[in-house]
């Protein structure tokens, strides 16, 4: 029983941590570079021919980009506040998380798939962001779209260029995420714990913030949660679907936080951090099944 409940601790004691710690948000600066190190573990175990490009992966990167158009104009054009469009937009454009092929792997699923699918929507929306920023943030200016593409090259290639030099150098560098598995969980468990000190600081600084809009942020933010991982079962193939719900519906949330804190400001930034508690509680259940349906497995065979 504890070993089921272990994964799911390493979420939720993170956020509760960070919670009542909102002093460790002064380690905000740390969140690019663990992203950085996620991602070069994520490209470092990428296997080709593990990656097979399939008709879903693009219907997966449309609906991320629709989803996140969507979700900003309608949550703008329904509530007249600019904001909550921000938040919307921050949720819904996030694409596949780097944690998302560890779940996979954990959910006994195929990594492969999900691999393929945070590259073709991490590339496919990097790309169109600059763009698409300069909309959401009232700021269209090729100034603006440069830094933007600055933050993404930093975020994205320096990662994927230091996996492809380690690889050459140390080929036995491959296996490194499957050795580190869980460390690259801890990685991600601190982040978490920063993130959600961050959310406590701003609240702390500004007790004057409505919780009505805050209510409605999370209420925005549990609602695409919820279209993505329903979305995405649907847009997979037959044996793939729960690969596919996962690829759209676990988000690459440190990401679009850091870009939303940066370009948006904090207010904008709550969508995606209750989007963390959304996906993760889902994530926590998942893996809460998985881990209880192969202790039954194990107990029957050994009776």
């Amino acid at each position: 029983m504890l070993k089921t409940l272990l994964r799911p601790a390493m979420i939720f004691i993170p956020l509760g941590l960070g919670i009542i710690c909102p002093q460790a948000a002064g380690m905000n600066f740390l969140i690019r570079y663990l992203i950085m190190v996620m991602l070069m573990m994520v490209f470092l175990g990428l296997n080709l021919r593990e990656m097979r490009i399939r008709r879903s992966h693009f219907l997966l990167l449309l609906a991320n980009l629709l989803i996140g158009i969507v979700s900003w104009l309608a949550a703008w054009g329904i509530t007249g506040d600019k904001t909550l469009g921000q938040a919307a937009f921050f949720v819904g454009i996030t694409p596949t998380a780097t944690a998302a092929a560890v779940v996979m792997a954990m959910l006994n699923g195929n990594v492969g798939y999900v691999l393929t699918a945070f590259m073709i929507t991490n590339v496919g929306i990097a790309c169109v962001l600059p763009c698409l920023l300069g909309f959401v943030c009232g700021n269209v200016s090729w100034d603006f779209m440069l830094r933007v593409l600055e933050s993404l090259v930093f975020l994205m290639l320096i990662p994927y260029g230091l996996s492809l030099i380690i690889r050459k150098l140390h080929p036995a560098a491959e296996q490194w995420p499957k050795r580190f598995k869980n460390q690259t969980f801890s990685l991600w468990s601190f982040s978490l714990f920063i993130i959600a000190a961050t959310a406590a600081e701003f609240f702390q600084k500004n007790p004057d913030v409505s919780l009505w809009i805050v209510l409605e942020i999370a209420f925005i933010s549990l609602l695409i949660c919820a279209v993505n991982f329903t979305v995405g079962y649907f847009l997979g193939e037959r044996k793939l679907r729960r690969e596919a719900s996962q690829s759209l519906g676990q988000k690459n949330t440190t990401l679009t936080i850091y870009l939303a804190l940066v370009y948006a400001g904090p207010l904008a930034s709550l969508g995606v951090i209750f989007y963390v508690l959304w996906h993760n509680s889902y994530n926590a259940l998942q893996m809460f099944c998985e881990d209880r349906r192969q202790n039954r497995s194990v107990a029957l065979q050994q009776k």
